[in-house]
């Protein structure tokens, strides 16, 4: 194991691609606390080298409110930016309660920058033996829908960075009717959610991987 990631050293080796409390402040309404990085340097660098990217993701916003993505409508419908919005204007999401409840697990997070190759037009079932796979014991997982929403949200917003443009991160995340949440075509700076069921493939329909700090 190398040594602790300090904040320096995130900023030395991300630049650009590091998302910092204080450059959510607008899209949450305020700071959030800067949690403890809790991540080895070397995991960070060959990460980086793999063209992922780091954020502090907050498990609930500033106020103590839930970080949900009605809250996260919400925030994006004030800030009221044509190229940082939801598709619909009220998406099928707000009236999920297992979509609508779900909260991020908080932390500085890891994240692949686009969907890993070896997941893409495969089933649900096969794109997660391929994380796993991929990942080699090491705590590398599929991101919850909230995750994906958010951390695409705060790149565009803080960083003019438009991931998820020609591709889609399905979820962990259930719907009430069966299917597993789908986030992205976030090319137009508008954003889709929507649900698949687990045998479907398409070529742009992966996993965004993700590995939050502990």
């Amino acid at each position: 194991m190398g040594s602790p990631l300090t904040l320096d050293a995130a900023r030395r080796i991300f630049g650009q691609d590091l998302v910092e409390p204080a450059a959510l402040r607008d899209l949450l309404g305020d700071a959030p606390a800067a949690p403890d990085l809790d991540l080895d340097t070397d995991d960070a660098e060959a990460a980086r080298a793999d063209g992922c990217l780091l954020l502090c993701r907050p498990a609930q916003l500033p106020d103590g409110h839930s970080l949900t993505l009605p809250t996260l409508f919400e925030r994006v419908g004030a800030l009221g930016r044509p190229d940082l919005r939801f598709r619909g204007e009220e998406p099928w999401f707000l009236r999920d309660p297992l979509v609508s409840s779900e909260t991020p697990e908080g932390g500085w997070a890891l994240i692949a920058r686009e969907p890993w190759p070896e997941t893409l037009n495969n089933t649900y079932e096969e794109g997660t033996r391929a994380v796993d796979r991929r990942a080699g014991g090491r705590p590398w997982r599929r991101r919850r829908a909230i995750e994906a929403v958010f951390d695409t949200l705060a790149f565009a917003h803080a960083r003019g960075i438009a991931l998820l443009a020609e591709s889609f991160d399905w979820t962990t995340t259930p719907t009430v009717d069966g299917g597993l949440v789908t986030v992205g075509g976030f090319g137009a700076g508008v954003l889709d959610v929507i649900a698949y069921s687990a045998p479907v493939k398409h070529g742009w329909l992966g996993s965004v991987p993700t590995l939050v700090g502990r």
